[in-house]
């Protein structure tokens, strides 16, 4: 099964690259999943539903942009209603030459039996930028994720925002928390609730690792686990969360959330 969701994955998103090379927006947002977010470089955009979905292909076309192809893909994490994936693609000029060769993270997710894009962000690939960068990017992104769980782990929302962006999203299953400001989840945590409700003590996340790197942004896939008052594991959820630089600043911006596994006590 896991297999043949991933095949399905992939042929919506070729779909996509189809229409998308026609320009045709309306055949395109078939092929995506809502809220769609499309994460630029200093921002995020995110569409609600079908009619907010919008491409500027004059635009692309005006950067001498004809037409793009994938050239990889790598299934990542996946799960049954969620897979993420890393593609190769290129960008076309008019006499087929290529103007940019760059590398894409996709989250799709399974919406009424069917497959499609809810998250993408670009970058470059690889070995496009000195690794001396790539290190400096992984090692402040990961610095930004412990000090994240170690502010969680003292209930102090006020350090939380030192290593957390505002507007910040979550997508998890069916659902979508948009924090537009700090005082708003899911920045803010209503740690109290948090304790009544799940008995929660303490989160810590382990088999942390950079799928995607870029100077000023880096996306970790990994697997954090909450434990209860008596120390118990009661749920472990694998997560890809997209940690990007503003300014001086490290901090998380974006996170997708898979199903949880729960312990059966």
């Amino acid at each position: 099964m896991a297999q043949e969701n991933a095949m399905l994955a992939q042929q919506e998103l070729e779909d996509f690259l189809e229409d998308w090379n026609r320009g045709d927006s309306d055949a395109m947002r078939e092929h995506l999943s809502f809220p769609h977010i499309t994460h630029g470089p200093n921002r995020f955009v995110i569409a609600e539903s079908r009619e907010e979905f919008f491409q500027d292909f004059d635009l692309l076309r005006s950067q001498g942009w004809r037409r793009s192809t994938f050239d990889r893909f790598e299934v990542l994490q996946q799960s049954g209603d969620k897979i993420n994936m890393l593609v190769d693609f290129r960008r076309y000029g008019a006499d087929d030459e290529v103007i940019s060769d760059m590398q894409v993270f996709y989250v799709m997710s399974l919406q009424d039996g069917r497959w499609g894009m809810q998250y993408r962000s670009g970058g470059p690939k690889p070995g496009q930028f000195p690794a001396s960068l790539r290190e400096q990017a992984v090692a402040a992104a990961e610095a930004a994720l412990h000090e994240f769980f170690d502010a969680f782990n003292a209930a102090d929302n006020e350090a939380l925002f030192a290593v957390n962006h505002v507007p910040q999203a979550i997508l998890f299953e069916q659902n979508f928390i948009y924090g537009e400001n700090r005082a708003m989840p899911p920045v803010q945590v209503n740690f109290d609730r948090l304790r009544d409700v799940e008995d929660w003590s303490r989160s810590e996340a382990e088999n942390i690792t950079p799928v995607q790197v870029t100077p000023d942004k880096v996306i970790f896939e990994f697997e954090f686990h909450r434990y209860d008052s008596n120390g118990e594991r009661y749920r472990t959820v694998p997560a890809a969360w997209v940690i990007t630089r503003k300014g001086e600043k490290w901090g998380v911006e974006i996170r997708s959330l898979m199903a949880p596994s729960f312990n059966l006590m």
